[in-house]
């Protein structure tokens, strides 16, 4: 089997062998269930300035979070 793009030739686990480990099986599996609150975050805006607390909009407005790819 090949390594997956950008793995350093040195790398002691292929991509199967890393997913088959119980602690990335663990961390892909969700912790929430349909209208559990969503685990708080902070991120710093891209523009700079303070720090937005997901929290802080609890109440007030939906908040769509996407993750995702553009490149």
């Amino acid at each position: 089997m090949t390594a997956p793009p950008g793995t350093p030739a040195d790398s002691p686990l292929t991509m199967d062998e890393a997913l088959a480990l119980a602690l990335y099986r663990d961390l892909s599996t969700p912790k929430l269930a349909a209208g559990d609150l969503a685990f708080d975050f902070e991120l710093a805006p891209l523009g700079g300035g303070e720090p937005v607390r997901l929290s802080s909009f609890a109440g007030v407005r939906p908040v769509a979070l996407v993750f995702g790819s553009y490149t």
